[in-house]
């Protein structure tokens, strides 16, 4: 169990990455990469003395995963603005306001 919780987490560590070099091919295999580790431990049993760690383990990896999901966030609202831009620029009536930060 805690192999694999510490794949999981090593693939989130190359998703992170990804997302900070803003490579779309990078970003999408270190997403099916993380999508494989996380399946087998759907079925994952922790033992009793495992159990602290996995905890530890856990909440660290839900709060990468919850950061990795503000970033992809943030790198769409970047693209629809850009979309946006490129759109007044040609002359293209926007779908709605522009986002801002």
């Amino acid at each position: 169990m805690l192999a694999g919780l510490d794949e999981v987490q090593a693939r989130l560590d190359a998703l992170t990455g990804a997302l900070g070099g803003q490579d779309a091919g990078a970003i999408i295999a270190a997403t099916e990469a993380l999508a494989a580790a996380v399946v087998p431990l759907g079925d994952a049993e922790i033992a009793r003395d495992q159990a602290p760690r996995a905890q530890t383990l856990i909440g660290s990896t839900l709060a990468q995963l919850e950061a990795a999901a503000i970033r992809v966030n943030i790198l769409k609202d970047w693209t629809r603005q850009r979309i946006d831009r490129n759109r007044e620029i040609r002359g293209i009536a926007l779908r709605g306001p522009a986002l801002t930060y």
